[in-house]
């Protein structure tokens, strides 16, 4: 019985099958009666995904041929790719066929993004705020260590387009947060950078029902416009000290909207 060989070399956009061409049945790795032989499958698939061995833009072979080759039936093949396709690691395209897409960072903060949003409590900012004064302090500094001109400027452009924001809540908190999720990429540290997107819905979400109660011009911009000058000399403890500065500034404008909004929501007198 031929194993299976799944080979970079194998895995030809759009074109080569990447599994064997012959009739041989194939082996599965593990095949437990604890598991459904359906998450079998789409395990098994998945990890060849994931660890490269298929390679993206390729095309799985058609869903009969592939249940031959699995020794599996023709349902258990289509359900193993629903599940993939859920998971964004396959698409199927009417007269293309199923192909294998990017693993990317939102493969790993989508699920976790959903998580959160569906805490019946849901997160409270101190909490959100804990977690940004542990993570961006230091991605500010590593920024400053490490980012490249590409990330300088793609800094500039997205102050610039704060400042050009500043009547308008939802792009505004919407550039906030992309700034600061461009802060997490310029550290070339990918951890850091997944770490800041299953933040950044978050910190958008925040921002919308906050901002209507600040001064961008005062309460925001300048601790903005401190941390990308400091990132641009490339000064890592003044970039660092112009992150805490800025996120004391949030707890700032924190209490600030809160007064607002119980001012807002108070019966008037008389």
């Amino acid at each position: 019985m031929t194993k299976m060989c799944y080979t970079k070399t194998m895995a030809e956009p759009l074109s080569t099958p990447v599994f064997p061409t012959d009739n041989t049945t194939l082996p599965l790795r593990f095949l437990g009666r604890k598991t459904k032989l359906v998450d079998q499958i789409a395990a098994e698939l998945e990890g060849l995904i994931v660890s490269g061995q298929l390679l993206p833009k390729t095309k799985l072979p058609p869903e009969r041929e592939l249940a031959e080759r699995l020794g599996v039936s023709r349902t258990v093949v289509r359900e193993a790719t629903h599940i993939l396709a859920a998971k964004g690691l396959l698409t199927s395209t009417p007269g293309v066929g199923t192909i294998i897409q990017q693993v990317t960072a939102r493969h790993v903060t989508g699920p976790l993004n959903l998580l959160l949003q569906t805490q019946t409590e849901g997160v409270s900012f101190e909490e959100l705020h804990q977690v940004r004064t542990l993570l961006e302090v230091e991605i500010a500094g590593l920024a400053a260590e490490h980012a490249s001109e590409d990330d300088l400027q793609a800094l500039q452009r997205l102050h610039e387009t704060l400042q050009q924001a500043q009547g308008d809540s939802e792009a505004f908190a919407v550039q906030d947060a992309a700034f600061h999720s461009a802060l997490a990429q310029a550290t070339q540290n990918p951890l850091l950078a997944v770490l800041s997107d299953m933040l950044r819905h978050l910190v958008e979400d925040y921002l919308r029902r906050v901002l209507p109660f600040l001064t961008l011009a005062t309460d925001v911009l300048p601790f903005h416009e401190r941390i990308l000058h400091e990132v641009l000399g490339r000064d890592p403890a003044a970039a660092r000290a112009a992150m805490q500065a800025h996120l004391e500034q949030v707890r700032r404008n924190h209490q600030h909207a809160a007064r607002r909004a119980v001012e807002n929501t108070s019966p008037s007198d008389g």
